[in-house]
């Protein structure tokens, strides 16, 4: 069977439903998957699948692909991400499966896959997956098939973990995907006020996609949070493993201020701890892990390569711009969008803070949204080696990280302020942050970004995949 190569992404399955993507070749993945897992000795696999359209189909699909290599079978049915890593640990099933397209538009669709407890595919991982998928030389056999609802016990595990109950009124915005189904109703057990906000469930995303970096749902759930004079305010992607945040002000939290949160968080008990964090976070980040006595260690953005790293070098957080957090001193050691939420509502509730109070403590930068801004596919590889040589010539008195740190980016490190740019690893296009101490400079970097960027026919400024693009031309 013909598929497109350009699916196989540097971490996960990811392409357009039906030009890429089609229930044949999910069952086909299927049978390279399960012929993945029996290789390593693992014999069972979760499957769950997030709220678009064609996701139920697809998992129906790449579970029929599964069984028939011999593999075990759990569906879960409608699941956030971290729902499905947790129930691998719950019936100790090595292998997984999510049927979900995260922060893309509704016209897409993929999988993540699992190595192994709270594990998923990384690059090498997906290209051995390929060899198998293009041989065709799949196990055979006949595996059982076993529907669980999970929901309770996952909420209890959850709950037993945070002394509740938590006192606060939160807006919750999922955009009308999969966490509508779950949050409400874990924070209303835990205590909380909740303001539910485009909480129906439509895979067709009919207000946007649900993307909680995206300035156009930040702003939509600032305004709700002070119509509401709410605590906070929670966004969600459509699988659920990354979150948003507004403060009790209507501020807009980028995720890695929360990421400097969660650090001092985990620091306050654990002096010397290693903290993991992606290229894109703001300096505020570094900052705090310095001021708090921690080990800062940068690396590169994508959730399969920040959980692996924070597992190698043994560290106690890692976390992304993104909104991925990983609690390696309490918690399994994947992402997880629900526990994230209520280890905050935690941190809070124990500093008798608001948010706004807690922020207001930090180091201050100016920084810009994460933007995202299209690129195809084979072009944007070679790009980021032109804009590597680029900086150097430009900033020749700054830091320019271009190794395994940044990955598949380049980070430009100032005294007073960062720029990075970097392609994704799941779509068609470049993810831009920059930031500086005051408006001056920042306004100066910028304008040289905008510049930059805008040299470069092959980025295209008009496509609907770009994010937060007025970032750089307003």
């Amino acid at each position: 069977m013909e598929i497109n190569p350009s699916i196989f992404r540097g971490y996960d399955i990811r392409g357009l439903v039906g030009k890429d993507l089609n229930p044949e070749v999910a069952e086909q993945i299927g049978k390279a998957y399960g012929t993945f897992l029996l290789k390593r000795g693992i014999n069972s696999a979760v499957v769950g699948h997030d709220c678009r359209e064609t996701s139920e189909p697809y998992s129906e699909a790449i579970t029929k692909g599964i069984l028939s290599t011999g593999v075990y079978v759990i569906d879960i049915g409608l699941a956030l991400a971290g729902n499905i890593y947790w129930a691998q640990h719950y019936f100790k099933a090595g292998g997984c499966v999510s049927i979900s397209a995260s922060h893309n538009p509704a016209e897409y669709n993929g999988f993540k896959l699992g190595t192994g407890l709270s594990s998923t595919m990384v690059s090498q991982d997906i290209e051995e997956l390929r060899q198998i998928l293009d041989k065709e030389e799949f196990s055979q056999g006949k595996g059982n098939l076993e529907k669980k609802e999970i929901k309770e016990e996952y909420f209890n595990d959850l709950m037993g973990r945070f002394p509740h109950p938590f006192k606060f009124k939160a807006v919750i915005d999922p955009s009308h995907s999969t966490p509508a189904a779950f949050v409400p109703e874990l924070l209303k057990r835990v205590g909380c006020e909740v303001v539910c906000t485009h909480c129906e469930i439509d895979g067709t995303f009919p207000i946007g996609t649900p993307d909680p970096t995206s300035n156009e749902v930040a702003q939509r759930l600032s305004r709700k949070v002070m119509e509401e004079r709410a605590d906070l305010g929670l966004s969600y992607d459509s699988d659920g493993d990354r979150i948003g945040v507004v403060d009790d002000k209507g501020n807009i939290l980028w995720n890695d201020i929360l990421v400097a949160i969660f650090a001092s968080d985990v620091l306050e008990k654990n002096k010397g701890a290693k903290i993991v964090f992606n290229t894109l976070c703001s300096k505020v980040v570094e900052d705090v892990i310095q001021q708090n006595k921690g080990i800062d260690i940068m690396w590169r953005t994508g959730h399969s390569f920040i959980k692996a790293k924070a597992q190698e070098e043994k560290a106690l957080f890692a976390g992304e711009l993104s909104g991925h957090f990983y609690f390696l001193d309490k918690f399994y050691p994947h992402d997880d969008g629900c526990y994230s939420t209520l280890r905050l509502l935690n941190y809070l509730s124990g500093r008798k803070k608001s948010l706004s109070e807690v922020v207001s403590g930090l180091p201050k930068y100016i920084s810009s949204p994460e933007i995202k801004i299209y690129c195809a596919d084979d072009k944007k590889v070679s790009l980021m080696e032109k804009i590597s040589l680029i900086l150097k010539k430009d900033f020749p008195q700054s830091q320019v990280i271009d190794d395994d740190r940044a990955g598949d980016g380049v980070r430009l490190n100032m005294e007073e302020g960062m720029f990075v740019i970097r392609y994704s690893q799941n779509g068609p296009y470049l993810t831009v942050k920059f930031e500086a101490k005051v408006k001056e400079d920042y306004n100066r970097l910028k304008n040289y970004i905008q510049k930059l960027l805008k040299s470069y026919p092959e980025i295209d400024w008009g496509s609907k995949i770009n994010v937060n693009t007025e970032a750089l031309v307003k």
